[in-house]
Formats: C-alpha cells, sequence, structure tokens
C-alpha cells in the first residue's frame, strides 16, 4: 500500500480541508454581518416594529430606533425618505457619522 492511499491520511487530509473551510466560512460571515448596517436613525416619536423598502434598502423600526444597510442613494436621499415614511428624525447617522442641525432639518422638510 502506498502512502497516498493509506486511511489515516485521507482522514487527515479531510479534517484539515474542513477546518479550512469552517474556518473560511466563518470570517466571511462576521465581516459581512459587521458591515451590514450602514444608516442609523432616531426618530422624534416612537413607532411600531415595521421596515420598509427604501430606494433599494430594507429600513427597519422599532421604537425611536431605524437601522438599513447601505443603498446606492445618498445618505441625504435616504434620511429624508426614513422621515417620510416614519415621521421626523431626531438623529441620522451614516456609517458612524452623525448628521449636523441644518442635515436633520432638510431631512425633515
Amino acid at each position: 500500500m502506498l502512502l497516498s492511499q493509506s486511511p489515516l491520511r485521507a482522514s487527515i487530509t479531510f479534517c484539515v480541508a474542513a477546518m479550512a473551510s469552517v474556518t473560511m466560512f466563518t470570517a466571511t460571515t462576521a465581516e459581512a454581518r459587521s458591515s451590514s448596517i450602514a444608516y442609523t436613525a432616531e426618530l422624534q416619536a416612537p413607532v411600531e416594529a415595521a421596515q420598509e423598502i427604501i430606494r433599494g434598502t430594507v429600513i427597519r423600526c422599532a421604537g425611536t430606533e431605524c437601522k438599513g444597510a447601505k443603498s446606492s442613494s445618498s445618505p441625504r436621499t435616504i434620511c429624508a425618505k426614513v422621515a417620510d415614511e416614519f415621521g421626523p428624525v431626531a438623529s441620522f447617522a451614516y456609517k458612524g457619522e452623525a448628521f449636523d442641525e441644518a442635515a436633520l432639518a432638510k431631512c425633515n422638510k
């Protein structure tokens, strides 16, 4: 019997391949999860749990908090649409960068 045909070698090769697959999959899903939220908004008044598709991205709101993934639209457009759908916005941020008072005033028009 050749070494390449040994059951032990085949078992070790399988285990190494399985561990590599699990490691790569875990890293990919963790990265995707961490970067999935791009928009965060705090509403002036609470709403019941709801979700809307706004400019191609799903925005989920519960209470006064709203979150959504990145879309191809500008953050200002998304902010204005969130205000239209869910009510006036008290604060809005895109990838952690908060809008100033002037930008919020435009959202709430």
